[in-house]
């Protein structure tokens, strides 16, 4: 292999005589802009963190058009608020995403609200909404600047929109329920959460169309997941003190699940015998609980790292893939079900 030429600022053509490859080759590695073999990537990288190399990001912007930013928008309301098992979905998926940035050498930016007008001024090159709201204005704010926009989990309004990453919220709660019918649960209430995204609006639908074809009547409360464990408790207690109790409850969170664990416990109710209990969201409130609570583990750094995918896609100037299928979670079956 080959050395660089001279002393002094090390090119990217000294890293392409040392690595054997192309200019082409190093200037797509660090741009993520073509397609390169694992192989080849990682010698160009470990090429350019032996000889100190890193590509100019003045230069890179120029040449690719771009600032090399990614802006993140969480828009659930809660989303950064309260503790880490609270946020524990929402840390994973900001990990993920930034991962997946960072290895194309941009740059992940947290944008708190729309309403800072000096915002704008950020040179992003596109965004990724989490959780919008249905008729979401962050979108259509993004959408008439016209620029590129990823959304993680659809607009439920708008469900045309392309460039979407989303879980299977249909899949989820249909395997929960009937795993809890199979488990003898024939009365069964659902707690969902209040926010009007499609985590929310798609879950009480399946619901009310799983009781529907049983011929049941559903039983359906909403809850603001801000309102978390104790939230949870007030809104159950009535419901397990009834003379025709539920014998299941399936929660849109965790830390619903462990707020109607907590009060069947303090009525003296058995867990899962008089009561089983399972959420739509793994979390520590349902891994710690005793007894653990059955969860749907969500595949959330998939999600992340296809939403990613999915911005560079558009940013190239590719069309969105058609009919991608929405990622599937697997369900923890746990003592609260009699697992």
């Amino acid at each position: 292999m080959g050395s660089p030429r001279r002393r002094g600022r090390v090119t990217i053509r000294d890293v392409a005589e040392r690595a054997n490859v192309s200019v082409s080759t190093v200037s797509h590695t660090f741009s993520g802009k073509r397609p390169i073999s694992e192989e080849t990537r990682r010698r160009v990288l470990e090429t350019a963190e032996e000889l100190r190399y890193s590509p100019n990001p003045s230069a890179q912007s120029l040449k690719l058009g771009r600032s090399g930013l990614v802006g993140l928008v969480l828009r659930p309301r809660d989303a950064i608020a309260g503790s880490i098992s609270g946020t524990e979905t929402i840390v994973r998926l900001i990990g993920a995403i930034a991962v997946h940035v960072v290895e194309r050498n941009c740059a992940l930016v947290l944008v708190p609200s729309f309403g800072d007008a000096s915002l704008r001024q950020v040179p992003v090159d596109g965004y990724i909404v989490a959780g919008p709201y249905g008729s979401d204005p962050v979108v259509d704010e993004l959408l008439e600047r016209n620029l590129p926009t990823v959304m993680i989990e659809e607009d439920p309004d708008r469900p045309d929109l392309p460039w979407v990453a989303a879980l299977d919220h249909a899949d989820g709660m249909t395997r929960i329920l009937d795993g809890l019918e199979a488990r003898g649960a024939r009365n069964i209430l659902a707690i969902v959460g209040k926010e009007n995204n499609a985590w929310t609006r798609y879950s009480r639908e399946v619901f009310l169309d799983w009781s529907k074809r049983r011929g049941r009547s559903p039983l359906v409360e909403e809850l603001y997941e801000g309102e978390g464990v104790q939230g949870a408790r007030l809104l159950v207690e009535p419901y397990l003190a009834r003379p025709d109790r539920p014998d299941a409850v399936v929660t849109s969170a965790g830390r619903f699940a462990a707020g109607v664990a907590d009060i069947a416990q303090k009525l003296g109710l058995r867990i899962p015998q008089d009561l089983m209990i399972a959420s739509l969201l793994d979390s520590g409130y349902t891994r710690s609980h005793e007894p653990a609570i059955t969860s749907l583990q969500a595949p959330i750094e998939e999600l992340g790292g296809r939403a990613v995918a999915l911005l560079f896609d558009e940013l190239d100037g590719r069309q969105p893939a058609p009919d991608q299928e929405p990622l599937k979670g697997v369900i923890e079956w746990r003592a609260s079900t009699g697992d």
